[in-house]
């Protein structure tokens, strides 16, 4: 009875210790000590700061809590997990590094969201609760939104574009809806005139007007309703006027 105290004493203690730990992290926003250290504790400290972030009414201002407080207070210990799990090849559910996945992407930080979803998608690891969406479908879904957006105000979307678009064509085992949307994207950047806008009269290149075809080919083969019929009339129409003979 008496080691039954105890022990309910210790953990208790521990207990206490726990959540004393993880209040400091939250409001200081710097994990140290024993919350730096253990994944149950930096848990305890997520919970907390998630409910912060949902106290928050505006998208922009957790947008910018997520980039400037919780990534720099939390990444180092997602970086200690991935070195170990390199070292001993024994990955585990880690909820933090789920978690700072999706985070990556929401601040823009898209070389460590694509990195990370993929060795997330070489050790199993489950997306959080709230995405009901795979790695890959998830990862697949949000740079293409952001692409698709970037070019039509006539903005860079490599290197990332590229990145995603080499694994939905040679890895990824995605919907075909998905997929076909993705060709179709591919299609349309070769199309781009000077607006962000897909126009194959602006394109003097045949060997570009080809490339786009063929993707755009590729989409239609895949999911019919994609709706690429009519641009690739244009390009035809192009081919003819580059190459009348």
């Amino acid at each position: 009875l008496e080691f039954r105290r105890v022990l309910f004493r210790s953990r208790h203690k521990q207990r206490v210790h726990a959540v004393q730990g993880a209040q400091q992290a939250a409001s200081s926003g710097v994990a140290t000590g024993a919350v730096a250290d253990s994944l149950h504790l930096q848990l305890i400290a997520l919970e907390q700061d998630i409910v912060r972030l949902r106290k928050l009414a505006r998208i922009g201002d957790r947008v910018n809590m997520k980039r400037d407080e919780l990534m720099p207070k939390y990444r180092p210990y997602v970086e200690r997990y991935l070195a170990a799990v390199s070292e001993s090849g024994q990955p585990y559910q880690n909820e933090l590094f789920q978690r700072l996945i999706i985070w990556a992407f929401d601040v823009g930080d898209f070389d460590a969201g694509i990195a990370w979803a993929d060795l997330a998608i070489a050790q199993g690891q489950r997306t959080p609760a709230n995405i009901k969406r795979d790695w890959a479908h998830f990862v697949a879904d949000t740079v293409l939104e952001w692409a698709e957006k970037q070019a039509a105000e006539g903005h860079a979307v490599e290197p990332w574009f590229s990145r995603v678009f080499d694994k939905v064509r040679n890895e990824w085992r995605l919907n075909e809806r998905l997929t076909a949307k993705w060709f179709k994207a591919a299609g349309c950047l070769l199309l781009r005139d000077h607006d962000g806008q897909p126009r194959p009269s602006a394109v003097g290149d045949s060997a570009t007007l080809e490339q786009a075809d063929h993707w755009l080919a590729q989409a239609d083969k895949l999911h019919g309703k994609v709706g690429v019929g009519t641009l690739r009339q244009k390009i035809a129409m192009r081919l003819r006027a580059l190459n009348p003979e």
